[in-house]
């Protein structure tokens, strides 16, 4: 079932930081993904293979501009893996802006859960695929990590918590 408050929503209420803080998340995802395969395609920032160059390079055992020089097998793998990744954050991207857009700011509950859920599962996905690093004794700082991780990962929770309060509120 879901509760329409769309005649007290405000913006700058709970509900309505909520729903900019949700929709940011997608646009940051969408903007990454529709940008990542034409600047790879024209060279930009061959000396990262997943995480940073530093990260990369002590964990793959060689700094990733050799590393990719080297071998085409890996720099065709790591085009693959750009564009796959790409494709998924302009899907999550545009998910996250149209749930929050149309079902969170219309007060649809389901729309809080789901936006909540994917965020729990998108930042388990990343930590498990940073985990070899810190297995392997790796530091890894907040300069290291892509932007599309640790942005979501610091508004996923004040964007649930006031989409809660503002859909308890309303």
């Amino acid at each position: 079932m879901c509760k329409v408050v769309a005649e007290t929503f405000r913006w700058f209420g709970p509900l309505g930081i909520s729903v900019i803080l949700f929709v940011a998340i997608g646009v940051l995802w969408v903007l990454i993904g529709a940008l990542t395969v034409p600047l790879h395609n024209r060279g930009i920032a061959p000396q990262i293979i997943f995480v940073s160059q530093a990260t990369d390079s002590a964990y793959f055992g060689g700094s990733p501009a050799g590393l990719l020089a080297s071998d085409p097998a890996i720099s065709k793998l790591r085009s693959l893996l750009l564009t796959v990744i790409a494709g998924f954050l302009l899907l999550a991207g545009f998910l996250f802006v149209s749930v929050a857009w149309l079902g969170l700011g219309a007060g649809a509950t389901w729309a809080l859960v789901s936006l909540g859920l994917a965020g729990i599962v998108a930042i388990g996905f990343w930590a498990f695929l940073l985990w070899p690093y810190v297995r392997s004794g790796i530091p890894l700082t907040l300069s290291d990590l892509p932007p599309f991780m640790w942005i979501p990962t610091a508004l996923i929770l004040p964007a649930f918590v006031l989409g809660w309060i503002g859909l308890l509120s309303g």
